[in-house]
């Protein structure tokens, strides 16, 4: 039989193995959910919006499903800061056991479902910081920024927030620190900040900085915008607070 020329093209063959990745994230979700107190449990899965996330979240919901007998739901595409909880028509939360993240992009998002839901979250991200250990989930509690609007709507801040001034014009601001309020002109940005014993640290350039567990914005005048971990949510003009939740978010990594 002649042999193959040694430069003809060859077919490509199709990637069979199996992602070690994805196959410890799905053996942390089996005995995570088996542990659960119900005879059913729900995983629900948070994923990001592109392709590469809708397929990665697809095989997970497939095998826990046909693999394993449990079940699971898609509840993504994860919104962005600011469109979480609104004061009319607030998403009601999921009713599921568990939250699974796919990994990849939008992490913040995940982070942020999980902390407004009160979910614990599987992550194949590494849960650094935080109290406690469990076995071999590395479990964590993390604090959270929670944020209380105008509006009387809630929102959450995994790693920080910013209030800005919209207007180029000087604004001042009554801020109250636990207990203590002081006058501070906001023509430059108010930052605050997770210290890792969750305390917020708040900064500016007229206030210095400070720590507290509990933060009150009363603006003078003007409108102002806040931000949520980088991303601008919410316009605002009345009074806006802020406080530590410590331990708000539950993080298990395989």
């Amino acid at each position: 039989m002649p042999s193959r020329h040694p430069h003809a093209p060859t077919r490509p063959t199709l990637r069979t193995e199996a992602d070690p990745a994805q196959d410890r994230l799905v053996a942390a979700a089996v005995q995570l959910a088996r542990r659960l107190p119900t005879d059913h449990p729900r995983v629900g899965i948070l994923r990001g919006w592109n392709r590469t996330d809708r397929g990665r979240a697809r095989m997970l919901r497939n095998r826990l499903i046909t693999q394993y007998g449990i079940h699971a739901v898609d509840l993504s595409p994860l919104p962005e800061a600011g469109q979480r909880h609104r004061a009319v028509n607030e998403p009601e939360r999921p009713r599921v056991d568990l939250l699974l993240h796919t990994g990849g992009a939008h992490s913040d998002h995940a982070l942020r479902a999980a902390a407004l839901w009160s979910l614990p979250l599987l992550t194949p991200n590494r849960c650094d910081g935080g109290d406690g250990a469990l076995n071999a989930f590395h479990a964590r509690r993390r604090p959270v920024i929670g944020i209380r609007l105008p509006s009387g709507s809630h929102d959450i801040a995994v790693r920080e927030a910013a209030l800005h001034p919209v207007q180029p014009e000087t604004h001042t601001a009554r801020l109250t620190l636990d207990d203590q309020t002081a006058a501070v002109p906001l023509e430059q940005p108010v930052r605050i900040a997770l210290t890792p014993e969750g305390m917020l640290e708040v900064r500016s350039k007229a206030l210095g900085t400070r720590l507290a567990r509990r933060l009150r914005c009363e603006p003078d005048w003007g409108a102002f915008r806040l931000d949520v971990d980088g991303t601008p949510a919410h316009d605002f003009r009345a009074s806006l607070h802020l406080e530590s939740l410590p331990g708000r978010l539950h993080l298990m990594c395989p």
